[in-house]
């Protein structure tokens, strides 16, 4: 059996004070293996983006564990869960997350310019994931240039940057129109197939199913797990 990626042990997340206090999470446990593409599904208020933000080491847990890649980061300083979260985490967001003002080449280039690289290097990878997207022919352009599907890979590609243990995608195809979005997830089924783990959330139940496993929460509790 593959090492384990995440492991969530007995969480619990709690917001407000006194007879405010909300209860979001209650008590999830949860195993991601090395390769698994696993998508997480939930209601409106069922504590999905509360998950996704302990996840991506966004937000802590009030009780509980959550070893990343073997490490504990449920208690760690702020500079090294930022650092964490650089290294192993390749973010994919709905709405892209792109800076307007930086070409394709330099957006890809951000995640690296938080830890020093060779520049030759650097700049190098980058190149060759955008070519691994299909956007080698993008590198000077702005995300304002682009197509919402461009702009998607470009943020593929630059969740790969620094080779993360996981990557986390967070309703990858909301702002696509349906023959993008399905380019997208077949983008995301290539980068699985190639060893990839990863973990997506999505309100969309036919998207889930695309997953090798499905999560579905309800009221802060997992409710059920199955293959697809």
């Amino acid at each position: 059996m593959s090492e384990a990626v995440i492991e969530l042990r007995g969480i619990h997340k709690f917001f407000g004070e006194g007879s405010a206090r909300l209860h979001v999470l209650k008590g999830i446990d949860l195993t991601v293996r090395t390769g698994e593409y696993v998508s997480i599904t939930g209601q409106s208020g069922s504590g999905k983006s509360t998950l996704l933000n302990l996840l991506g080491c966004l937000d802590r847990p009030t009780e509980g564990s959550y070893l990343l890649d073997g490490r504990d980061v449920s208690t760690i300083g702020d500079d090294e869960l930022s650092e964490k979260r650089n290294q192993d985490i390749g973010f994919i967001f709905q709405s892209f997350n792109l800076i307007p003002q930086l070409t394709v080449l330099e957006n890809v280039a951000v995640p690296r310019l938080y830890h020093p690289h060779d520049g030759a290097s650097s700049e190098a990878r980058c190149r060759e994931l955008l070519d691994a997207v299909g956007l080698s022919h993008r590198l000077g352009h702005l995300p304002n240039q682009l197509s919402g599907g461009e702009r998607q890979r470009v943020a593929i590609a630059r969740a790969l940057v620094n080779d993360p243990v996981m990557l986390l995608a967070d309703e990858p195809t909301g702002n696509l129109d349906t023959a993008t979005g399905e380019d997208v997830l077949a983008l995301m089924h290539e980068l699985h197939a190639q060893g990839r783990t990863i973990v997506m959330i999505t309100h969309d139940e036919e998207i889930a199913r695309g997953a090798g496993r499905q999560v579905h929460i309800r009221d802060g509790v997992i409710l059920e797990e199955a293959a697809a």
